[in-house]
């Protein structure tokens, strides 16, 4: 399976962080924090070949899902 370019996980995690921020009134950088946090950042990078195929709104809210489960409280 061919690489794929690092600019675009960047570019896809910015706008999943920017549309999580959205959705949770929260600054962009508080979001990313969170998102870091608990490990919802890491699970996106692993998973992109996967993450990027789903619609923004259910993979915001898996990310919502996953970082409760990991003992985030949004």
């Amino acid at each position: 399976m061919a690489e794929i370019p690092v600019k675009d996980k960047i570019e896809y995690t910015v706008s999943l962080v920017s549309d999580f921020a959205k959705k949770h009134s929260l600054s962009t950088t508080h979001a990313f924090n969170y998102l870091d946090r608990f490990n919802a950042i890491d699970f996106v990078n692993q998973h992109y070949n996967i993450t990027h195929t789903l619609p923004f709104e259910e993979i915001i809210d898996d990310l919502t899902l996953y970082c409760k489960k990991h003992g985030g409280n949004l």
